[in-house]
C-alpha cells in the first residue's frame, strides 16, 4: 500500500515537470525563430570590417564593395595611405560598380527584414531622451542613383524625425519605384505628392523644397527643417544637430549676400526655353523685359538654395501673403531657389520669424559647406563646384557646417565610404559637441 501511494503522488508530479519542460522548449525554440528571422541585426553596414554574421539575409546584395583603406589615416592626411586610395580607385579590378536603381525595390511583405539589415544600428531604432524631444524634418531631392541616396537616408535617419521624399517627375520609373518602396517601409518617411520636373535655374527647383515643406507642416513635432540633395553628405550627427539648432533658439541660418548678389538674374523676366534635354542653361533664357521692382519694398539678397529653416519660418511661407508675392515675383526670374530664402530672411522690416539683420556681408552661417575654388579640391569640379575625393577628407574633417555638398560615388567612391564610417561612428556615442563655442557665436544670434 505504501509503495502504490507514492507511485499514485510521484508520476503525476514527473508527468507536470515533463510538460512544463516540453512548453519551455517550445517558447525557446519560437523565440530563438523569431529572432533570427526578423531581428538579429545584420552587418551590411561593417564599417569596423567585422566577420559576417551567418543567418539567412535578403538584401545582401545591396552591400556596397568596401575599400581595403584606413580611414582613420586617410583624414588625418597619411600621404602614403591617400597614395594606397587613389591606386585603388585607378585599377580597373577595384573600380566601383554602381548597385542598379531597380534592385533598391523592396516588396512590402520584406520590409521586417529590409529595415533589420539595412538599419540595424542601434540609433536607428533608439535615440536619447533629448534627441526624442527635439525632432527635426528633412526634404531629400533626387533624380537618380537610388544607392547614394539610400546611403545618405541610413545615415540621417533616427525614429523621431520626419523625411519628405521629392523624387523629380523625369526620373526613371524605377528610381520612383524603388524610393516608394523604400518609403513605404518606415511610418516617418513619405513621398510628395506633388512631383516636379526639376530645371536647372528655374522656379521648379524652389517649388519642389516648397512641397515638401506643405506637406511636412502637417506634421506638428518637428523644430527645424533641413533641405537635403542626394548628392550631400552630412558633417554633423544627428545627437550634434540637436545640440547646434538649441542653440539657435529659433533663428535661421541662411546665407545671405548683398553687394555681390548677381542683380542680372532678377532685373529681367526671364522665360522657359522648350529644350529639356540640352545644357542646364538652355532650361531657360533672358528677355528684353524689364521686371517691376519688389513687391512689399523688399531688397533682394542672393543666398543658398539650402539653409536651416525654423519651423515658424517654413509655416510664414506657407502661409503668409507678403512670402506668396514674393514667390509670384519670382516665378520669372533666374534661380529663384538662390534668392527666395535669404531675402525673407534679412529683410527686417517683414519681422519673419528666425529672421535676422545680415551683421557681415556676406553673412555668416554654418548650413552648408562648399568649395567653389576657395581650397584646392582633389576630386573633381563639375559646374564650378568641388566633388569631394579622398584627399579632401583632411579639410572636411575640420569643418563646423553641418552638411558638405556635394559628393559622387562615381567620382570617388572611396571618399564616400570613409565620410560614412567617420559619421557612423561617432554618433554611436553621446560626445560633447566639439567647437561649441562657433555655434554660441553665431552673428543672427544677437540680431537685435
Amino acid at each position: 500500500m505504501q509503495s502504490s501511494s507514492w507511485r499514485t503522488k510521484v508520476w503525476p508530479n514527473r508527468r507536470l515537470m515533463l510538460n512544463n519542460c516540453l512548453l519551455f522548449l517550445g517558447f525557446f525554440f519560437t523565440i530563438t525563430f523569431v529572432r533570427t528571422t526578423y531581428f538579429q541585426p545584420g552587418d551590411s553596414y561593417s564599417y569596423d570590417l567585422q566577420s559576417s554574421i551567418s543567418y539567412k539575409t535578403f538584401f545582401q546584395h545591396l552591400q556596397s564593395y568596401s575599400y581595403p583603406v584606413s580611414c582613420q589615416k586617410l583624414f588625418e592626411g597619411d600621404p602614403n595611405e591617400i597614395q594606397h586610395a587613389n591606386n585603388l580607385l585607378r585599377n580597373k579590378t577595384n573600380s566601383y560598380s554602381a548597385i542598379s536603381n531597380e534592385k533598391y525595390h523592396v516588396p512590402k511583405s520584406l520590409c521586417i527584414n529590409y529595415r533589420s539589415e539595412r538599419f540595424n544600428q542601434p540609433f536607428h531604432y533608439r535615440d536619447s531622451s533629448v534627441n526624442r524631444q527635439f525632432p527635426i524634418a528633412f526634404t531629400i531631392l533626387l533624380h537618380d542613383n537610388v544607392e547614394q541616396f539610400e546611403r545618405l537616408l541610413r545615415l540621417i535617419y533616427r525614429p523621431q524625425n520626419i523625411y519628405c521624399i521629392h523624387v523629380d517627375s523625369g526620373a526613371e520609373r524605377a528610381v520612383f519605384e524603388s524610393v516608394r518602396s523604400i518609403a513605404g517601409c518606415f511610418d516617418n518617411i513619405f513621398l510628395t505628392n506633388k512631383r516636379e520636373r526639376v530645371l536647372y535655374a528655374t522656379f521648379r527647383r524652389l517649388q519642389a523644397d516648397l512641397n515638401c515643406m506643405e506637406d511636412l507642416l502637417k506634421y506638428p513635432s518637428w523644430k527645424y527643417l533641413l533641405n537635403i540633395a542626394g548628392s550631400e553628405l552630412p558633417l554633423r550627427t544627428n545627437s550634434e544637430l540637436v545640440k547646434i539648432l538649441s542653440i539657435y533658439r529659433g533663428f535661421n541660418d541662411i546665407e545671405g549676400i548683398w553687394r555681390n548678389r548677381n542683380v542680372h538674374r532678377f532685373e529681367y523676366v526671364f522665360k522657359y526655353n522648350n529644350n529639356t534635354r540640352g545644357t542646364h542653361e538652355s532650361y531657360i533664357s533672358r528677355t528684353d523685359e524689364r521686371k517691376k521692382p519688389p513687391p512689399h519694398n523688399i531688397s533682394i539678397f542672393k543666398g543658398s538654395a539650402y539653409g536651416v529653416f525654423s519651423r515658424g519660418f517654413v509655416n510664414y511661407i506657407q502661409t503668409n501673403p507678403i512670402a506668396k508675392d514674393l514667390l509670384n515675383w519670382s516665378q520669372d526670374t533666374y534661380s529663384p531657389d538662390e534668392h527666395v530664402w535669404a531675402t525673407l530672411n534679412y529683410n527686417t522690416h517683414l519681422k519673419v520669424p528666425g529672421g535676422s539683420k545680415a551683421q557681415t556681408d556676406p553673412a555668416k552661417w554654418t548650413g552648408r559647406f562648399c568649395n567653389w575654388g576657395e581650397y584646392r579640391c582633389h576630386g573633381a569640379i563639375i559646374r564650378g563646384i568641388c566633388v569631394f575625393g579622398t584627399a579632401d577628407l583632411p579639410l572636411l574633417a575640420g569643418r563646423h557646417e553641418l552638411i558638405a555638398n556635394k559628393f559622387y560615388l562615381k567620382v570617388d567612391p572611396i571618399a564616400y565610404q570613409c565620410s560614412e564610417e567617420l559619421l557612423v561612428n561617432r554618433s554611436k556615442f553621446e560626445l560633447p559637441l566639439a567647437n561649441a563655442q562657433i555655434y554660441r557665436q553665431m552673428s543672427f544670434l544677437s540680431s537685435p
